[in-house]
């Protein structure tokens, strides 16, 4: 079965979970349609829970991971290969591991750096082609699903020093598998190191267009904790970084031991001053959200003058889903990935270009609506010596002159 409905929370197993925002029916963000396939698009049913007793915000379904994974049209190279250089720099130099495993290693985009270092890496992936992409750079990748049995079948019980995931831990519907893995294949000194999203600058700054059926869960650093401490281990620190407009990377320790002050204070603010781990926190946001989606189809129409998109993520085919952006506002959207051009977004049929088609565009368009929004800054540097006005969503609607900067 493809789709399925979650019956209970996926960290604490609780099935006390409140539904905080109603999406109904609504393409897989990852989904980008050839022109063959556009009549065969398909919708699944989407709702977000919030658990009263870990505090996770996490999707009310699951889609079945070869439907999401297998075909992977996502390329973590294309705009973060200076963010994963500089993160294969800060593990050489903070843990200096010898050995090291990334869970989603994606192209590669982190191993080849890591390698380059000296480090023995590893990658773990289920994307047939990415996994390609990744190969042909040297990188040495295993191309399977990252759980208990993997390291079980492979037996690679102790054998990592230091275990890494960047933007996969909100992907993987049996997450207390993999920490449970992850604690396995680790030396008993070794370290995990996280990237995810973090929930509070997902919900502080409305940011809905990044909810979707591959996200299932959305972390507080209260939730993860729960997640960690339930498999014996601990979170040791944290900070807060700007990749994808707010995540969070934490480091964890294969062990029992107290929390430290800067994690219990943090705990603390989550719990007693920001609302984080309560219901209401998360029924006032999916209150915005609707107000939201509402005025987007008001500000885009009352523009007079051709508008094209750029940025063809997985952010852009859930707000035009649930804005009803078609062609008829939008001519077509711009990306820079080879796996995306000559595609299509899946519910509204915009056609996905090159920047070519952009540049030899004869009419050329009036705005550039950036649904690529946290990369709207190089975006609008890459496009300044032409006249156009730049449209951005979140977290309200603005119309920018052109050449201004967010």
């Amino acid at each position: 079965m493809i789709h399925r409905t979650r019956a209970e929370c996926g960290i604490c197993k609780n099935s006390d979970l409140k539904t905080v925002i109603e999406y109904g029916l609504v393409p897989l963000a990852g989904d980008f349609p050839s022109s063959d396939q556009l009549q065969n698009g398909q919708k699944y049913n989407l709702n977000i829970q919030f658990c009263t007793e870990c505090g996770l915000l996490q999707t009310d379904s699951t889609i079945d991971a070869g439907t999401l994974f297998k075909d992977y049209r996502y390329i973590s190279s294309v705009g973060l290969a200076e963010h994963f250089s500089a993160v294969a720099t800060q593990i050489k130099s903070k843990f200096n591991p010898r050995k090291v495993l990334e869970i989603g290693s994606n192209d590669g985009v982190l191993l080849k750096p890591l390698s380059d270092l000296g480090i023995d890496a590893f990658g773990v992936d289920p994307a047939i082609n990415i996994c390609k992409i990744a190969e042909s750079k040297g990188c040495h990748v295993y191309n399977e699903y990252f759980n208990e049995d993997f390291v079980r079948g492979h037996e690679l019980d102790n054998h990592f020093d230091f275990i890494v995931s960047n933007n996969c831990f909100a992907h993987i519907e049996d997450i207390r598998s993999v920490v449970a893995g992850v604690k396995r294949a680790l030396c008993e000194d070794g370290h995990f190191q996280i990237e995810v999203h973090y929930v509070k600058s997902l919900i502080d700054e409305l940011q809905y267009d990044n909810i979707y059926h591959e996200h299932l869960y959305y972390y507080s650093l209260s939730s993860l904790h729960h997640l960690f401490s339930k498999n014996g281990m601990t979170i040791v620190d944290y900070e807060e970084i700007p990749i994808h407009s707010g995540s969070i990377r934490v480091i964890v320790k294969n062990c029992v031991s107290p929390l430290g002050c800067k994690i219990s204070e943090r705990l603390r603010l989550e719990r007693e001053c920001w609302g984080v781990t309560s219901l209401g926190y998360f029924t006032n946001f999916g209150e915005r959200v609707d107000k939201h989606i509402q005025s987007i189809g008001v500000q885009l129409n009352k523009l007079k003058g051709k508008i094209v998109g750029y940025g063809a993520s997985g952010r852009a085919n859930m707000v035009c889903a649930l804005a009803n952006i078609g062609p008829q506002l939008v001519e077509y959207i711009v990306d820079d990935s080879p796996e995306r051009n000559g595609r299509y977004i899946s519910a509204t049929h915009i056609p996905i270009v090159d920047k070519n088609h952009l540049d030899k565009d004869p009419i050329g368009p009036e705005y550039i609506l950036i649904f690529a929004w946290n990369f709207a800054e190089p975006i609008m540097e890459k496009l300044q010596n032409n006249q156009y006005k730049y449209i951005i969503l979140f977290p309200e609607v603005r119309i920018l002159g052109d050449k201004k900067h967010v």
